[in-house]
């Protein structure tokens, strides 16, 4: 598209919007969920939610005539893409949220993009190109002084297990996005956005069946809330601004937008819950996210 005098025309301003919308809404998740597992065991908050973003969004598809299944052939490949990018990713974050703070656990969760890197290399998906190098080496030399000593307490087993969760939730993401860019999918987005939900559904029962008959699940308004803010804020309006957006941008300009949500997850949580904002912490994060953008950008 091009203006009147000729030059490349940008995308409209609403979807400037549209993104400010999910990174605010995303970004304020984390700290929700965390008040949220006073409530419900983890995996039964991430099982519950799942299953009830599944179950508002296949009747709603299906009234647009929207297929819930999708292409033979990829439905294999996309079953594989969802067990990485929905099932691993959720299963490890909530886990990790369980145990550190919202604010950390955004800021881990969203390195998916600079581990994206080695795995891509790897499966043959990655090409280094300059911002690909420059962002990898500045987005972990974040990573490396967020996890030193003065903001990780390493003697502690349970805190550098719930930080472990927290990586391998990106890494479960990374290789799920990379596994996804092995091929061109002629499935639309919806259907497989609803298969790779719903493929999920039963792995995640199978690990919170456990804590589904030993821990009770406290219904508490604010519980139900925070679900349904899941079920349709964050997953059926996020994804459908996602999808309008990338109709108007390319994706790499999006995700670079995408990366202020851990910013943004980090100070609501700061706000919420406390904590010091200390020199090392802001740098670190810095160095992160403009790591991310860099990865983006090449």
């Amino acid at each position: 598209m091009r203006s009147p005098d000729g030059r490349a025309a940008g995308p409209p301003r609403i979807v400037y919007l549209y993104l400010a919308i999910i990174v605010v809404t995303w970004a304020g998740n984390w700290p929700l969920m965390k008040l949220a597992l006073d409530d419900a065991p983890p995996l039964v908050f991430v099982l519950v939610r799942l299953i009830g973003t599944v179950v508002l969004l296949g009747p709603a598809l299906h009234a647009m005539r929207v297929p819930l299944l999708p292409i033979p052939g990829e439905r294999l490949g996309l079953f594989w893409v969802g067990q990485f990018q929905v099932a691993g990713f959720l299963l490890f974050a909530i886990v990790g949220l369980a145990i550190e703070a919202p604010g950390r656990a955004i800021v881990l969760a969203y390195t998916f993009s600079l581990w994206a890197i080695p795995i891509g290399l790897l499966l043959g998906v990655e090409r280094l190109s300059r911002f690909h190098l420059i962002g990898a080496a500045i987005g972990f030399a974040g990573l490396v002084l967020f996890m030193n000593p003065g903001l990780v307490d390493w003697t502690s087993g349970r805190t550098l297990l719930g930080n472990v969760f927290l990586l391998l939730a990106a890494i479960a993401w990374a290789l799920g996005s990379c596994l996804y860019r092995r091929r061109i999918w002629r499935t639309g987005f919806w259907t497989q956005t609803f298969w790779q939900l719903a493929v999920s559904a039963p792995v995640v029962l199978a690990f919170a069946l456990p804590q589904m008959t030993g821990e009770p699940t406290h219904w508490s308004v604010s519980l139900v809330a925070i679900l349904v803010y899941n079920w349709v804020v964050t997953t059926a309006i996020g994804y459908f601004l996602w999808a309008l957006v990338l109709t108007a941008m390319p994706a790499t300009t999006a995700g670079q937008v995408l990366a202020l949500t851990p910013v943004g997850g980090f100070l609501l949580s700061t706000i919420i819950f406390g904590g010091a904002v200390t020199t090392d912490v802001v740098v670190s994060i810095g160095l992160i996210v403009a790591g991310i953008i860099l990865t983006l950008r090449g």
